[in-house]
């Protein structure tokens, strides 16, 4: 008879538990946020007819462009559009621009002349093309250009005409990959 009494407690007690979890989930409801964070600025690219501004494309702004094949001490065109996603102003921030080559051996003199013209104020504007390849730093088989970024207005978009020449390089493919580094 004993252990009746002892296994009628133990359910006692096993109802008395369950009942209370049940009383204290009820009473500690709880509630849930999902979101997607998405990447704050886009960086573009496009073909562009000629180095004016505002930008006359020849194609859709993409991730991955194509540009004309050129030669030694040639310039090519290239748009880069930015794109402020977020809802603040992104301020002092640095564009990252890495060239690299099939032949894994790029050096700073590589790119003789890379100039970015900043389209943001009718003041930056007036200044003309901006030179920055005194920005170049060689990173193993790549060379480096941090762009300094001053300002990017909520929600806007920026486009830039670009210009790059080449100097006496060895024929290969050049590839130019860009960066938004806001960390």
């Amino acid at each position: 008879m004993n252990k009746k009494y002892i296994a009628f407690g133990f359910m006692s007690v096993l109802v008395l538990a369950l009942a209370s979890a049940m009383v204290v989930n009820y009473l500690s409801d709880t509630a849930e946020v999902e979101t997607y964070v998405d990447y704050a600025t886009v960086v573009s690219f496009a073909n562009i007819n000629d180095d004016t501004f505002p930008l006359t494309r020849n194609d859709d702004w993409s991730s991955s462009l194509t540009v004309p094949d050129t030669t030694q001490l040639s310039t090519i065109l290239a748009g880069v559009q930015i794109i402020n996603n977020a809802d603040v102003k992104i301020e002092d921030k640095i564009l990252k621009i890495i060239v690299s080559n099939d032949n894994d051996n790029v050096a700073c003199g590589d790119i003789t002349s890379l100039q970015f013209l900043d389209t943001a104020t009718s003041t930056q504007l007036a200044k003309g093309f901006q030179e920055l390849v005194s920005l170049c730093v060689v990173d193993g088989n790549t060379a480096v250009y941090d762009v300094p970024i001053n300002s990017l207005d909520s929600k806007t978009t920026y486009e830039y005409p670009t210009k790059v020449t080449f100097g006496a390089v060895e024929p290969t493919d050049y590839h130019f990959d860009a960066q938004m580094v806001i960390a």
